[in-house]
């Protein structure tokens, strides 16, 4: 045997000794990752990650199921232009995704990060090389001080990695009243729930440029919609969405 052969069997026997030692563990479920050190999810959990695909609506990014042709406009984005220019999400809201989200959110565990980078690490960022500003949808003082973290900043730094610190703009857009979970409303009432929801604020230099908007999940894009419309009225030339999930039934503007 090779002193390189060699060499490169006793680094097998370590690596195989430290997972058995300090096993990694699924992101997701905790599994131990016995022999998949590189990886930060298990086979399971990886298996239930659905990215979306073309052919999507070109605004709002809702998959055109049963469309084989190219992407193309909805019909609600027909009928209800949102004030976005375009939204994508990267994957299928599913128990897992959900699972990383909550343990994210309400539980402050950033254990989950490594396994959502690595699903991120798979999306293309083309449609947003040239935005001027990446601003995090906020939370309300109140709530980021139960929560401790604002899971669209840590999405937003973990997406634009590549990217000067300086674009990230976490102090631009500002939850000015603390509204009650959109989960719990319907459409309408989700709408009139964030009706003067958010401010920018005073410092923020927004003029005529082009804003990435980060979110962790596109449920109706009420949010995200509002969020926009503040924006663009405050000389935003225009702004493009990227949530992490995008909950299948959802259409834009509903």
């Amino acid at each position: 045997m090779s002193d390189c052969n060699c060499f490169l069997s006793l680094t097998d026997l370590a690596v195989g000794a430290m997972d058995i030692l300090f096993p990694h563990r699924c992101a997701a479920c905790g599994k131990k990752l016995l022999g998949e050190h590189k990886r930060k999810m298990c086979s399971d959990c990886r298996s239930d990650i659905s990215f979306l695909h073309p052919p999507v609506c070109k605004i709002c990014g809702m998959e055109l199921k049963g469309d084989k042709e190219r992407s193309h406009i909805c019909g609600r984005c027909l009928s209800n232009p949102p004030p976005y220019l375009l939204a994508r999400s990267v994957v299928q809201y599913s128990s897992v995704v959900q699972k990383l989200l909550h343990g994210l959110k309400y539980g402050a565990d950033t254990s989950v990060l490594p396994g959502i980078a690595e699903i991120l690490s798979q999306f293309d960022l083309a449609p947003f090389d040239h935005c001027d500003h990446i601003i995090p949808v906020p939370l309300h003082v109140k709530r980021l001080r139960q929560r401790g973290l604002n899971q669209s900043v840590l999405l937003a730094k973990i997406i634009f990695s590549n990217k000067p610190q300086s674009t990230l703009k976490t102090d631009f857009l500002i939850r000015a009243r603390n509204t009650v979970p959109q989960t719990t409303l319907n459409g309408v009432e989700r709408r009139k729930n964030l009706k003067d929801a958010f401010i920018v604020a005073q410092k923020a230099e927004i003029g005529q440029s082009s804003i990435c908007l980060v979110d962790d999940v596109f449920t109706t894009g009420t949010t995200v919609s509002e969020c926009s419309r503040v924006l663009c009225r405050h000389g935003a030339k225009e702004v493009k969405v990227i949530t992490f999930t995008r909950v299948e039934s959802a259409q834009c503007g509903t």
